[in-house]
């Protein structure tokens, strides 16, 4: 069973919307920018004609939930736990978004450190064919 949301929110300085999808594969997320704030017959006509066009992430997989109660007090201690922890969390889409774009980083760096490389090699190409006119003579 596939599960979707699609939840609109304000983002300075745009109204953005999340499209969460869950199924039996797992987890993914997609992103949309409204502009200004859409309405309800914006939205249903977004779904209608643009639901192909979205970009979904990668798959994540889903943990099942347990379901063994916590009792109030352990639950209260373990929020403030994580409250005090520096770590930021946010929603799961937000999650997901934030480790598609840092693996969008992590492929740049390395294209980039490919192609930073290459010039290299090529310029002491140049020199050492250039040395090597110089040594010739006429």
């Amino acid at each position: 069973m596939s599960l979707c949301k699609l939840t609109v929110r304000f983002e300075e300085p745009f109204w953005v919307g999340l499209v969460e999808r869950e199924d039996g594969d797992g987890y993914s997320v997609a992103k949309h920018v409204f502009g200004a704030e859409p309405t309800t017959p914006e939205v249903s006509d977004f779904i209608r004609d643009h639901w192909n066009d979205l970009r979904f992430t990668h798959e994540v997989q889903v943990e099942a939930k347990e379901s063994k109660r916590i009792s109030p007090k352990r639950l209260r201690r373990m929020i403030e736990k994580e409250m005090r922890s520096d770590a930021w969390r946010g929603t799961k889409a937000q999650q997901t978004l934030s480790e598609q774009r840092a693996m969008a980083i992590e492929s740049g760096e390395a294209l980039s450190r490919q192609q930073k490389e290459e010039r290299r090699r090529e310029q002491f190409a140049k020199r050492t064919e250039k040395r090597k006119q110089k040594h010739r003579g006429h």
